[in-house]
């Protein structure tokens, strides 16, 4: 589906995430939360909000090196519920702003969820992007203009006709849910260089091209 850029402007987010946050030293919590740095080929640069849809967890961070991004997310707080309304244990909402702090544009983007580190999110594990919920849907970003919402085989959100270049900014827009109290998980950042639009159409039900060393496209099943 083709969307429009969504109101405000991704500089005062940035700043006001800045202005209300906690100190990033590898992780940064709030209340009920934890994100940290699973991989060091990114730096987390702040955190606020609530995690409710007027107010969005908005996580700020900028990439570095190449490969896959992941954020652990940890759920602290045995009563933190869904704070986005949704009949989940646990529900947020949550804007990622995203830095390119590298050598390479990025033209494709996806976010996916795991339950276990390298194990993509399945049905049977509770974990989603607030499958069967409305909540903060279209998902969106201010930098690609087409969104793909997937829920099978794995639990992937993959954003194109956009680029971000060496040094801009990009936002996303999503929701998060699990249906147990307390989860951990990891929140993994996808994406390909240009040039990989050259390359066979790959289906990450089989596969997931994400940008490895040298600005080479790897295969991740």
């Amino acid at each position: 589906m083709r969307i429009c850029p969504f109101l405000g402007a991704l500089t005062a987010l940035t700043v006001a995430a800045h202005g209300n946050s906690a100190t990033a030293a590898g992780f940064i919590s709030l209340s009920g939360i934890t994100f940290s740095e699973a991989t060091d080929n990114f730096r987390l640069l702040a955190a606020s909000g609530t995690g409710s849809l007027d107010d969005p967890f908005i996580l700020v961070e900028e990439v570095f090196g190449d490969g896959e991004v992941v954020v652990g997310i940890n759920i602290q707080s045995e009563d933190f519920g869904s704070r986005i309304k949704t009949m989940h244990a646990v529900g947020f909402a949550l804007q990622k702003v995203v830095i390119n702090r590298t050598e390479q544009a990025w033209n494709y983007y996806a976010l996916e969820l795991e339950f276990k580190s390298g194990q993509g999110s399945d049905y049977y594990d509770g974990l989603s992007f607030a499958q069967k919920s409305q909540a903060n849907r279209p998902f969106r970003s201010d930098s690609f203009a087409m969104v793909e919402d997937l829920t099978e085989p794995r639990d992937v959100i993959r954003f194109t006709r956009g680029r971000v270049t060496p040094g801009q900014k990009a936002r996303f827009v999503v929701a998060i849910t699990h249906t147990g109290n307390q989860p951990n998980f990891f929140l993994v950042q996808h994406v390909r260089p240009p040039y990989a639009e050259l390359q066979r159409s790959v289906q990450l039900a089989e596969c997931a091209v994400f940008m490895g060393p040298k600005g080479k496209t790897q295969c991740r099943r």
